[in-house]
Parts: structure tokens; C-alpha cells; sequence
């Protein structure tokens, strides 16, 4: 971890060269030297924000992606950081905001599709899920009452995010309602099932989210 006024220097140095972009001043040369306190600034961090991304979303990947996510949002608007709190403090309130926004989107293709109801109890509990356990919960319920191809269609739109369109051509369905109406069928099937096993959890807290400290 850098010393505190080695990276109040690099912030320094960093909103200098912003100055001077804006009145179009900057040089080459400025510009690398910029690239390079950048690097040097978030790199003391690196680790910090990939292990709290990967904490709140549980998918390696995904969390790669936000830190980097991160990174680049940090350096656009290093300029208007006024220094309020420490660095990383701020770059803590950047990386949440984003996890919580890519945790939304996931849940919002559920609701979307309807296979979850944010106004039901058990839909407030699959919400507060992490993103490995949520998706843990509903292979489970497929499991239990879906057949392996229906199961593989569940994975592939619900955990992998693929288009209902690619779920036809990669499960090679030919009937006239492809994928769509393989998932419409699925869903049928799994709403009770997904229910009671949100509803168990509901009353635990094991899988539930916990705190986000820095």
C-alpha cells in the first residue's frame, strides 16, 4: 500500500494534467506521465476492489470485468473527487455502486421473464441472494422438477444471460416456439418449487447477504 502523501501527490500531479487537458495544454509527454501515476495510483488498490467485487457478486469473471469497471469510472471522474474521506474510500462507493447496479440487472431478467415476483416474500429473499447462491437455489429447484434439457435451458438464459433466440440454435430445438416456449413451459413448472425453497431460506440467514465493510 503507498504512503498517504505519495498518493495525495500522485492525485495532485493527476488533476494537474486534467487542468491542463481541458484547455487542450496537455503534451505527449504529459499525457504518458498521466497514464503512468494513473497505473501507479490504482494499482495500490487493485486487489482491495477486485476482492470486494468478487465478494459482492461471487462470479470471478464479473468481478473482474467491475474492477476494471471501476478503474476506468475512477479516472473519469478524478476531477471532480473534492478529497472528502480517504482514496479508497471513494473508490470503495464507485466499485458497490456498480455490483449492486450488474446484481439488479441479473435479477431484473427473472422478474422480467416471470419467474420472480420482487413483491412476493420469497422474491425479496432470492433479491438478497449473492449472485452464486441465487443461482444455486434455482438449478436446484430445476433439479427437482425440470428434465435435463429443460435444465440446460434454465442455466443457459438464467445464469449464463444467453438471448432466447441463441438457446434455440445452441439446444437445436425445431418446434415453432423454440426456446421461448421451452422456458414458458419451465417456468410453469418451477414457480412452486422455486418459491418453497426461497420461503425455507427466508426464515434462516446462512445465504443470506451480509455486510459490506470496507
Amino acid at each position: 500500500m503507498k504512503a498517504p502523501s505519495d498518493e495525495m501527490g500522485d492525485i495532485a500531479e493527476l488533476r494537474a494534467y486534467f487542468d491542463r487537458a481541458a484547455r487542450d495544454e496537455a503534451t505527449p509527454e504529459e499525457r504518458e506521465l498521466a497514464r503512468e501515476r494513473a497505473e501507479r495510483l490504482f494499482a495500490a488498490h487493485q486487489d482491495r476492489v477486485a476482492r470486494l467485487c468478487l465478494r459482492m457478486t461471487g462470479e470471478p469473471q464479473r468481478a473482474r470485468e467491475l474492477a476494471q469497471d471501476t478503474f476506468l469510472v475512477a479516472y473519469a471522474r478524478l476531477p471532480t473527487w473534492r478529497g472528502d474521506g480517504t482514496f479508497w474510500s471513494w473508490l470503495f462507493g464507485i466499485a458497490r455502486h456498480l455490483c449492486l447496479r450488474a446484481r439488479e440487472k441479473r435479477a431484473d431478467v427473472l422478474s422480467e421473464d416471470g419467474l420472480l415476483d420482487p413483491s412476493d416474500p420469497a422474491g425479496g429473499v432470492m433479491l438478497a441472494l449473492r449472485a452464486q447462491e441465487r443461482e444455486a437455489v434455482l438449478m436446484a429447484a430445476a433439479a427437482a422438477v425440470l428434465d435435463p434439457v429443460e435444465q440446460e435451458a434454465i442455466h443457459l438464459r438464467y445464469v449464463e444471460n444467453v438471448d432466447v433466440d441463441q438457446i434455440t440454435a445452441i439446444l437445436g430445438l425445431t418446434d415453432r416456439s423454440g426456446a421461448r416456449g421451452l422456458l414458458q413451459r419451465c417456468r410453469r413448472k418451477l414457480h412452486r418449487e422455486l418459491r418453497r425453497l426461497l420461503l425455507e431460506l427466508g426464515h434462516g440467514s446462512s445465504l443470506l447477504f451480509g455486510s459490506l465493510d470496507p
